[in-house]
């Protein structure tokens, strides 16, 4: 008798693994890479912003052509964003009812308000006068929208560690806006584009233990 209750808790116990296994699987297959996201941010933010802050300034530390930082920043961004856009229409592919939609629309969302955002500060810039206004604009502004989306993101996921990614990403640009370029463009790349990395690190860490 007690070889056979022995055997049942071993097959229960056989059981209960293997729907883990799958449910892993499941989340790896349908869920969103955060790794992939936040890393290709961070990368983004910390090569895009560092390169317009070492090429700014009275004393550049490197001297490039005047459009490229801005070339190269503009396409790290759209880069971002579309494979934020691209990887949330992945996700939603693998759900179904109010999950699916939820994850296409929060991936457009993304795409819609870059391209506001860069209708409005062409917009400005066009009308304004003196480089300085776009030099401001344009690397404070994509850090309030960013941040904006991550808090966003954060409430609708429930990811506390994207909540409080937002809210930083909002912090540094405020703070970095006070002190106007190119210490604006130092803070968003080291402070936010570190930050983005750090987040990135966490996840692949409790990937890795949870595998």
């Amino acid at each position: 008798m007690d070889d056979v209750h022995e055997g049942e808790r071993f097959d229960a116990a056989a059981r209960l693994a293997l729907i883990e296994d799958q449910q892993r699987l499941v989340r790896r297959a349908v869920g969103v890479d955060a790794r992939l996201l936040y890393g290709v941010w961070g990368l983004t933010w910390l090569a895009g912003f560092g390169l317009a802050a070492a090429t700014g300034g009275r004393e550049p530390l490197l001297s490039v052509p005047d459009a490229l930082p801005g070339a190269v920043l503009a396409v790290l961004l759209t880069g971002a964003g579309l494979t934020t856009l691209l990887h949330s229409v992945r996700v939603g592919r693998g759900l179904s009812g109010p999950g699916a939609r939820t994850a296409v629309l929060y991936g457009w969302s993304w795409v819609l308000g870059f391209l506001a955002l860069t209708a409005v500060n062409t917009a400005v810039v066009t009308t304004a006068t003196g480089p300085a206004v776009a030099d401001l604009l344009w690397p404070a502004s994509s850090g309030l929208f960013v941040g904006v989306m991550y808090l966003f993101g954060g409430t609708l996921w429930r990811e506390p560690a994207q909540f409080g990614l937002g809210a930083w990403l909002l912090l540094t640009t405020a703070g970095g806006a006070l002190l106007g370029p190119p210490a604006l463009l130092w803070v968003m790349s080291l402070g936010g584009g570190g930050a983005f990395l750090a987040v990135a690190a966490r996840y692949a860490l409790r990937r890795g233990r949870a595998a």
